[in-house]
Order: structure tokens, then C-alpha cells, then sequence
């Protein structure tokens, strides 16, 4: 299993911009001496969600500054984006990563985010379709140029897309969806798929989908091996010290995160006490895993398990301090990472859940 310092820090209002972006910043240089080899990094506007909005020119510094580490978006929501541009821009990192680097892509629902474009999320998945097959015309294009016209994006791309790609034909694509089609369309096309706060049945359920759509693709060996290999699970993490209690150390962050979550996801700039606690109920169950380094063990060791072999790390959320995020992060690379490297994958798991889908429901439904 290798370990991505997930990136996705909210910030508490401008005057504190500067200082949350350059803790980032540092705390990546950390990430980097500590054994994390990967950053995969969110996108998210305007709300304070995210303190730097815009992934792909971070990702291009972070690409500079910290070199040799793996880039992925997890995710660009790319109906907010023009396509041609952001194949320019994706191939500028893919070049400067000398090929390390993963798009991620997904649709995004935030009615702000959307309403900032002029937009609203209701299209938001069939600008992502139109959106995703310019990209592809993009990339098999050479320089001949070529020509795109759809009820989202039209124009004429007169020479080629500068510069090339490193990887080719393009860097590897790795999905975010919960919906049975998608997640079989995703594996039939040998792209990575990106698993968020689900419990283990439900992940379960996703993947026998995912590996579905692989066996019926007639995949290679090498091509499901090239897919899975960027296959991630996302989680909050916090390793507490013995004797800490952690939920007096966190309490404040979980409730700016989910009040902050809730404004940028939802829209709800107030959200009530009631409606705070049951929110919390299921961010605790599935998303936040906190508590000893044994504990964090115990609660990831499925996913280890299940042959996951790339576990995404939030570790900055709901302005948590510095120095307490990086006392969480040594502690989390002395003792939680040794122990899931040494977890061997159950394969008759893995053989099991692509036969039965656990918990699956009718295919034109979401499996959440």
C-alpha cells in the first residue's frame, strides 16, 4: 500500500489565505521526508472549502518543489472547466512530472460553485460527457487539428495541442462516480476509479460493478494492474497520542468541517444544531477515522485487505492547527504505515466480491 497526502484545507477567511497556504505547502514537504508518495489534491470555489482553489496550478508548483512525488486531482470538477484548456494545462504537469501524474476527474455538485459559472449542476453531467470526448479528440488529435461541436462546447483547433503529453496517449484517468453504468463503463475503459466515505459493503458493492466492467472489456492483466494501481480510498485521519483524547482535540475541526462541507456541497450557511449532530453521526461511522495508531490499523486494515493499494490521507481539515496535523502525520508514518505495508491482499476476497455484488442494487440506480 502506498500513502497520498490528500490535499483539501479550509481556510477561515482571507486574512488567514496566506498563512493556511504556505502550512500546506510545508506540511507537503513533510508529507515528502516522511514516506507519502503521492499528492492528490480537491477543487473546490468561493465557499472556504479549499484555500487554493485552483488544483492544476498547484499541482504544476508542487511539481517543482517536490519532485519525484506522484500528482492526481481527486477530483477536477471539469463541467467548470473548457476542455482544450485544460488538455493544455494537463499536459503541461503531465511534462512537468515527467509523466507522474493522474487526471481525476467528477461532476462536482455544488449549486454556488456552478451558480459562480453561470451555471447550474443539473447539466452538470452532460457537459462532463461532452466535456470528456473533446478531451479525448484532444488527445489522439495530431497536428492536423480538429473540430468540436456539442450543445456545451464548440470550436476548431487549428495545429496541436502544445505541449504533447509525457505519457501517451495520455496521462492515466481516474473516475469519482457511485452510479452501477458509470462504475462499469469506468472499468470497461481501464480508467482508475476514486472511492470516497462509504462504508465497506458499499465500497464492496462498487467494486464488483467496476470489475465487471473490466472482465466484459476483456481487459489485460497490465491494463487492470495500470488501473488499480491509482484506484484509491479517501479518509480523514488523525493518529492521537496514548493517553490523548481525540475528540476533545478535534472536537472544533469536525464541526467547522462539516458546517464548511455543508455550505460549499449544499449551499447551507446555517446549519442547525439538529441537523449538525445527525451529519456528525455519519461523518464519525464512515468518513473520520481517528483515535490510537492500533486503532487506525484496525479500522483501514479491510481496505488493506481488499488489496487497495493506495490509501488517500486527509489530514488538514476544519483548521486544525499545524502543529497538530504534523504530530498526527509522524505518528501516522511511524506506526500506521509499516503495519498495512505488511498486510498481505485477501485474493479470494477480491475473486469473491467480483462474482457477488454485496449490497448491489438495479443498475440504473446509485449504489449509495
Amino acid at each position: 500500500m502506498r500513502f497520498s497526502f490528500y490535499l483539501n484545507p479550509q481556510t477561515p477567511g482571507p486574512e488567514h489565505d496566506t498563512r493556511v497556504l504556505n502550512e500546506v505547502l510545508g506540511q507537503v514537504d513533510l508529507a515528502q521526508r516522511l514516506g507519502f508518495s503521492d499528492v492528490w489534491l480537491t477543487d473546490h470555489q468561493f465557499t472556504g472549502y479549499n484555500v487554493f482553489s485552483d488544483p492544476l496550478t498547484l499541482a504544476a508548483a508542487i511539481s517543482q518543489r517536490n519532485r519525484g512525488m506522484r500528482l492526481g486531482f481527486a477530483v477536477a470538477v471539469v463541467p467548470l472547466r473548457h476542455p482544450v484548456q485544460f488538455v493544455t494545462q494537463c499536459n503541461l504537469i503531465d511534462q512537468l512530472t515527467g509523466g507522474n501524474f493522474v487526471i481525476g476527474v467528477g461532476a462536482g455538485n455544488s449549486p454556488d460553485e456552478y451558480a459562480g459559472y453561470g451555471l447550474t449542476p443539473e447539466v452538470r453531467h452532460a457537459r462532463m460527457e461532452e466535456f470528456l470526448a473533446v478531451c479525448e479528440q484532444a488527445w489522439a488529435q495530431d497536428s492536423a487539428g480538429f473540430r468540436y461541436e456539442g450543445a456545451h462546447y464548440r470550436g476548431q483547433v487549428r495545429g496541436r495541442i502544445i505541449p504533447r503529453p509525457f505519457q501517451q496517449p495520455r496521462p492515466q484517468i481516474a473516475y469519482a462516480t457511485s452510479t452501477p453504468t458509470t462504475l462499469e463503463r469506468v472499468g470497461r475503459l481501464g480508467w482508475s476509479l476514486l472511492v470516497g466515505p462509504q462504508e465497506y459493503a458499499v465500497v464492496a458493492s462498487r467494486l464488483h460493478y467496476y470489475f465487471k466492467g473490466q472482465r466484459e472489456a476483456g481487459l489485460t492483466v497490465e491494463q487492470r494492474e495500470k488501473a488499480w494501481y491509482d484506484t484509491g480510498v479517501l479518509r480523514q485521519l488523525y493518529v492521537a497520542a496514548p493517553g490523548e483524547d481525540w475528540r476533545d482535540t478535534l472536537g472544533a475541526a469536525i464541526e467547522n468541517y462539516l458546517r464548511a462541507s455543508a455550505l460549499a456541497n449544499t449551499g447551507i450557511d446555517d446549519l442547525p444544531r439538529e441537523d449538525l449532530e445527525r451529519r456528525k453521526e455519519g461523518y464519525l461511522k464512515n468518513w473520520l477515522f481517528a483515535g490510537t495508531a492500533e486503532e487506525l490499523i484496525e479500522r483501514l486494515r479491510p481496505f488493506a485487505e481488499l488489496g487497495f493499494g493506495h490509501l488517500m490521507c486527509w489530514m488538514t481539515f476544519g483548521y486544525l492547527p499545524d502543529r497538530v496535523v504534523r504530530q498526527s502525520m509522524f505518528r501516522f508514518a511511524a506506526e500506521v504505515m509499516p503495519a498495512l505495508r505488511a498486510i498481505r491482499p485477501n485474493g479470494e476476497l477480491r475473486e469473491q466480491i467480483a462474482r457477488s455484488p454485496a449490497g448491489a442494487t438495479r443498475p440504473d440506480q446509485p449504489v449509495a
